[in-house]
C-alpha cells in the first residue's frame, strides 16, 4: 500500500509539473498581446489588409477579449462568417482549458514541492535523480518531434496540427473573403507563436535537467570527498 502511494504522488508530483510548465508556455502568446503588435510592423500587415496599425490591434483586442474573458464576439473592423467565428470559439474553449489548467498543476505542484520538502509525503528518486528529471524529456521529444516535422514541411504540420486539435472540423480553413481577419494573422505569425512556445519550454526544462545533474555531479563529489577524509582519518 505504501509503494502504491508512493507511486501515486510520484507520477501527481511529476504529472503537475509537466501540466504546469507546458500551460504556461503556451498562455504566454494568448495573453502576451505585444507579442502579436511586434508582428503588424514586422509583416507589413497593414499593407497586406489595407487597415491601420491602430484598427489592426483594436480588432486583434476585441477578437482575444471574446477568446480570453467571453466577451461579446468581434472582430473589430473586419467581417467575418459563421464558419469563421464558430472555429473562434472553437480556439476559445481551448484557450479556456489552457488558462484553468495552468494555476490548478501549479498550485498542486507547489504544494507538493513543499510537502516532500518537509518529509511529508515520499516520492520515488530514480538513480538518486528527482522525477522532475525523467519528466522534463517528455515534451522536450515530443514538441522536438513536432517542431522538425514543421521545419521539414510546415504545411503538412499546420495541417495535422489543427486536426488533432479540431477533429472532423474543416472551418480552420478560412477563405481570406468571407473572412478577411486571417490577411492579418498570417502562417509566419503562428510560427513565431510556435517558437516561441518551444522555447520557453524548452529553456525552462533544460534548467530542471541541467540543474539536477549538477546536484547529482556535486552530490558524488562530497561523498567521494568524505571517504576520503574518513579513509585519511583512519588511517592517522
Amino acid at each position: 500500500m505504501k509503494s502504491l502511494l508512493r507511486f501515486l504522488n510520484t507520477f501527481i508530483y511529476g504529472l503537475s509539473f509537466l501540466l504546469a510548465v507546458v500551460t504556461f508556455s503556451i498562455a504566454l502568446p494568448i495573453l502576451w498581446r505585444g507579442f502579436y503588435y511586434l508582428h503588424i510592423d514586422l509583416l507589413n500587415i497593414p499593407d497586406i489588409v489595407g487597415y491601420s496599425k491602430e484598427d489592426i490591434i483594436f480588432s486583434f483586442n476585441e477578437l482575444m477579449d471574446s477568446l480570453v474573458f467571453y466577451k461579446p464576439f468581434g472582430e473589430g473592423v473586419f467581417s467575418y462568417s459563421v464558419s469563421g467565428m464558430n472555429h473562434f470559439l472553437d480556439c476559445r474553449v481551448l484557450f479556456t482549458l489552457d488558462l484553468i489548467t495552468f494555476p490548478i498543476s501549479f498550485v498542486i505542484f507547489a504544494i507538493y514541492s513543499v510537502l516532500i520538502k518537509l518529509n511529508f509525503i515520499k516520492v520515488y528518486k530514480p538513480f538518486n535523480m528527482s522525477i522532475l528529471f525523467y519528466f522534463s524529456f517528455i515534451p522536450i521529444l515530443l514538441f522536438g518531434s513536432l517542431a522538425i516535422f514543421a521545419l521539414v514541411d510546415v504545411n503538412s504540420a499546420y495541417t495535422f496540427f489543427h486536426a488533432v486539435l479540431f477533429p472532423g472540423k474543416d472551418n480552420w480553413m478560412f477563405n481570406p473573403y468571407t473572412d478577411p481577419i486571417i490577411n492579418a494573422l498570417p502562417e509566419q505569425f503562428f510560427l513565431n507563436c510556435g517558437i516561441l512556445i518551444f522555447g520557453v519550454l524548452f529553456l525552462i526544462l533544460l534548467t530542471v535537467i541541467i540543474f539536477n545533474i549538477v546536484r547529482k555531479v556535486c552530490s558524488n563529489s562530497i561523498q567521494i570527498f568524505n571517504k576520503y577524509d574518513l579513509m585519511t582519518r583512519r588511517s592517522i
